[in-house]
């Protein structure tokens, strides 16, 4: 199995449950709260390893970050490059999330900020074809710096371009899997969010983005399926779930796709799997707290029900 190299955030996570999110103005009581750890590169890097990765975040924390990084070696990822910083602390996300599922999320990026480029390992790839996966948590030259470097190694980037902002030519066409949200893949193009999977469908034939294959989440719409060399497209839908919390969903796809292309898997299948752990996730309070391991995921009775 390669390893997986996830260049990322890192943020304590505070999730307060309610019946219904405030209204400007509004103060409401929570009906429960959970601390734990967050952050795209955090949550994608344990959601590869909870599916059996190798891997290996690259990230910058506090001073404050002693439990976060005793708790991600303890989910299995190696924090050797997740560099200290004394001047700040760590970032934190603030989350509320409904009775639906529905969310909002502050997020301060604190030491997120301070990773710079000479940060990165100057080997991000030490075998050819391993993963490098990439969020947007990070500063954006970090960003290009990290997919120029990996695809010059011989690595397989996958990009997940969250929080929306512009991508340079350069950088997305170093990209070989572009894994954006609908909100996200409408910020790249210019245009408006595709409502439904059709329009997704059509939006991606028209867009032509440069990286080798492009899927587009949907949440309980499942993802649809781009690649560059075909003119079609591909739906993969979501299982029918009782979704309690979406926080981490994404993230979990992302980890979950990591996962199945370190392990050879071709990209419909891996996208299929990615799915179904997303959707997983949703059955459960937190990011982190609820991504399935791989005995869970591979479980005949969850098999089935998915």
């Amino acid at each position: 199995m390669s390893l997986i190299t996830v260049v990322g955030s890192v943020n304590r996570d505070f999730v307060l449950t309610v019946e219904d999110l405030p209204h400007p103005g509004e103060t409401v009581l929570a009906r429960r709260f959970v601390e734990g750890v967050g952050g795209k590169g955090a949550n994608q890097a344990v959601a590869a390893a909870r599916l059996g990765s190798r891997v290996r975040l690259v990230a910058r924390v506090g001073a404050d970050a002693a439990a976060i990084l005793d708790a991600l070696t303890a989910e299995g990822v190696d924090v050797e490059a997740v560099l200290p910083d004394e001047r700040t602390t760590t970032g934190i996300a603030a989350v509320v999330v409904d009775d639906a599922g529905e969310n909002t999320i502050v997020v301060n990026p604190g030491a997120n900020a301070e990773l710079g480029v000479q940060d990165l390992p100057a080997r991000l790839v030490r075998s050819p074809g391993e993963i490098v996966l990439v969020q947007n948590e990070i500063a954006p030259e970090v960003v290009a710096a990290a997919v120029l470097r990996a695809r010059d190694q011989g690595g397989f980037v996958v990009l997940n371009p969250a929080p929306a902002r512009p991508a340079g030519p350069e950088v997305l066409a170093a990209v070989d899997v572009l894994v954006p949200n609908r909100g996200e893949l409408a910020s790249l193009l210019g245009t408006e969010p595709p409502t439904t999977v059709d329009e997704a469908r059509e939006l991606l034939v028209r867009a032509a983005l440069p990286c080798r294959a492009v899927v587009v989440t949907l949440g309980a719409d499942g993802a649809v399926l781009k690649e560059a060399h075909s003119t079609d497209t591909m739906h993969i839908p979501a299982p029918v779930v009782d979704a309690v919390d979406t926080v981490g969903a994404g993230d979990t796809f992302c980890g979950a796709l990591a996962d199945a292309l370190g392990r050879g898997t071709d990209l419909p299948a891996a996208v299929e799997r990615a799915v179904r752990a997303a959707s997983y996730t949703t059955t459960g309070l937190g990011a982190q707290t609820s991504m399935p391991y791989a005995a869970q995921l591979d479980a005949p009775a969850v098999t089935s029900a998915f």
